[in-house]
């Protein structure tokens, strides 16, 4: 204040100052004089106003208990709402394949037909509700470049021309609790496969013309079960049928995934089946349970499965039917691991069915990747061997011939170019080689090869775009 007060004085003397400078006019000192005056007594009025202002006590502090009181700040608010992705692949290749006919001619026949995998098309997304919970649901559909229909998927009962022929659920999730989806999904042992199997950037994971999943896949995952019988007593049909693979699509199905806890997760799926009335022997046709366990950490993947699937048929031809039941119990533990520009991966898969004549069967696969910038080198090897000398595989080619057991082993080669991370050139080979007792088909064209002991070839190069 004592500062405010000098600096008004100062001014003050500075304008006696120049009143009395001799080259000032008499009648400009008084304008002047005027002026001056004026601003002296505002300087003086606002010191007056901060010396009252300052006089003044400061106010207390608020209580601590009134501190308390006060309402908090609002929360930020999480970001909630409808969030949803469209995604697909679109993928064709020329394909070459030679086989045999059962009379031994040989077969040689060039396709352009689905690609190195599946084309499809999903769409997939959430309700959020809150940073713990949202609802979630998924829809995928198969694509056949081809012909434009719906293709691409396998589901119990059904036709590939269903619409969504890949899958279809809707289901609630926690962050604390896992989440729980019904509809029509994959059961648990299928994301064991799919995990030791070569998954790039550019892929979804298996493709079409590894070994591994052109043997091993659908062949211990595949369809084991007999058909069922053509006019039976009964009349009735069996969902199950030979639609027993775990790579199939299940309806009717539940399944509960676990929150990961130190880089281990769980899955339990339940498939309620052919869902007949209880007054027939279909009650439990189709029913199904399995559970996996996966253990994912940096570039390690670990897993294991087990699935249990229940078949009532009808298998008589006339008079009075003839029932029976039976389940195929599978196990598969796989693993893959990434170090550098390499990665390896390998499955064993074991299946048993019962009241079936000693009916199983034993597989592995292994397959490998060397990665170098844009270019992708693939290798893969599998084998399948058969209890049960007319052990019946996928897509019914693989029946042996009634003498001994049937064995395969498919190897296969790959590379891929890939020109944009959505946009890859890829060409393939696999050969199958069988024993006396099996005639198995390559993955794309099954029944092309009906001689038993022939080993069939297939070639492709194409081009899938992904988004």
């Amino acid at each position: 204040m004592q500062t405010t007060l000098r600096k008004t004085t100062l001014a003050a003397a500075i304008t006696g100052v120049l009143l009395a400078s001799p080259f000032v006019s008499a009648n400009a000192r008084a304008d002047e004089l005027s002026d001056m005056k004026a601003m002296l007594a505002q300087l003086q009025e606002r010191v007056a106003q901060m010396e009252a202002k300052a006089a003044q006590p400061a106010p207390a502090a608020a209580p601590a208990a009134a501190m308390a009181a006060a309402p908090a700040a609002a929360p930020v608010k999480p970001v909630t709402g409808f969030n949803w992705k469209l995604y697909g692949r679109g993928d064709i290749g020329y394909t070459v394949s030679r086989g045999k006919d059962a009379s031994g001619r040989q077969l040689t026949n060039h396709r352009l037909n689905q690609g190195e995998m599946a084309s499809r098309l999903g769409l997939t997304g959430a309700w959020v509700f809150s940073d713990e919970y949202k609802a979630i649901f998924g829809v995928e559909t198969g694509l056949n470049l081809f012909n434009g229909n719906a293709g691409g998927g396998t589901q119990n009962n059904t036709t590939s021309s269903v619409l969504f022929n890949r899958g279809s659920t809707v289901g609630f999730a926690s962050t604390t609790w896992g989440s729980i989806e019904g509809g029509t999904m994959y059961m648990a042992p299928f994301w064991v496969s799919l995990g030791a199997d070569l998954a790039s950037a550019h892929n979804y994971g298996a493709n079409d013309f590894s070994a591994l999943f052109s043997l091993t896949r659908p062949e211990s995952l595949g369809r084991y079960l007999k058909d069922p019988v053509t006019g039976n007593a009964s009349k009735t049909t069996s969902l199950a049928g030979n639609n027993s693979g775990t790579a199939l699509f299940y309806g009717n199905a539940l399944r509960y995934r676990s929150p990961t806890w130190n880089n281990v997760s769980a899955e339990v799926s339940y498939s309620a089946g052919q869902q007949a009335s209880s007054a027939t022997d279909l009650e439990n046709d189709g029913r199904s349970w399995a559970a996996n366990v996966l253990y994912k950490k940096g570039d390690l993947f670990l897993g294991y499965a087990h699935m249990d699937y229940q078949q009532s048929n009808d298998i008589s031809t006339a008079g009075t039917p003839n029932f029976i039941k039976r389940n195929q119990v599978t196990d598969i533990v796989g693993a893959r691991y990434k170090w550098n520009d390499f990665t390896l991966g390998g499955s064993y898969t074991s299946y048993r069915v019962s009241n079936a004549g000693g009916y199983a069967a034993d597989a592995f696969g292994v397959s490998g990747a060397y990665d170098l910038g844009k270019h992708r080198i693939e290798g893969s090897l599998a084998h399948i061997s058969y209890d049960g000398v007319n052990a019946k595989g996928a897509f019914g080619t693989n029946t042996g011939d009634g003498v001994g057991k049937p064995k395969s082993t498919a190897y296969s080669l790959g590379y891929l170019y890939n020109f944009q991370p959505t946009l890859s050139f890829y060409a393939y080979a696999t050969r199958i080689a069988n024993n006396s007792h099996a005639k198995l088909g390559v993955l794309q064209f099954r029944g092309d090869n009906n001689y038993f002991g022939y080993s069939p070839v297939e070639l492709t190069a194409g081009m899938f775009l992904v988004f």
